[in-house]
């Protein structure tokens, strides 16, 4: 349990432990969990709630924004508990999607290919790990960056070296 006092955006010693045992394995799968929120209908607003990466040695790993949408943290994820949670709460104004996105631009060229290393942003302050960004980074040299918004929730997209 993180305490009160924790800075949002530093990343919990879970997430940094599940994010150091993917590195060196072959991604098999990416799932986008999406949120359609028709609350009001003139504004249909769709955010990727949750994102989960497969490998090929039948592990896996579910990253999301933590409570404050601060940062991005290893969850649980349980699909038919949340849709029937969001259905019930929002009165089926708020529906979940499970898609999987392996042959979308931005993931084809990484599906079959190891994720050689994860990159974290260090807070020089507390000499901690930042979690408001993840670079997964592959050995094709192609790059993906996770970040998480407090609105949009998580965004991915490509990352390269400037």
């Amino acid at each position: 349990m993180k305490s009160s006092s924790a800075k949002a955006n530093i990343i919990d010693a879970i997430t940094l432990e599940k994010l150091n045992l993917i590195q060196n394995k072959t991604l098999q799968s990416v799932i986008c969990y999406l949120w359609l929120n028709q609350v009001n209908p003139k504004e249909t607003i769709d955010v990727i709630d949750a994102v989960e990466f497969q490998f090929t040695d039948n592990t896996n790993i579910v990253l999301s924004g933590n409570e404050s949408q601060e940062g991005i943290q290893v969850i649980e994820y349980n699909f038919d508990e949340q849709k029937a949670y969001l259905e019930k709460e929002f009165n089926a104004k708020i529906k979940i999607y499970r898609v999987v996105a392996n042959n979308t631009e931005m993931w084809k060229n990484v599906i079959n290919t190891k994720l050689e290393r994860i990159r974290l942003t260090k807070d020089q302050e507390s000499d901690n790990y930042l979690c408001d960004e993840i670079v997964f980074e592959f050995e094709n040299q192609e790059m993906r960056l996770i970040q998480i918004h407090p609105i949009d929730g998580l965004i991915l997209d490509y990352y390269e070296e400037i």
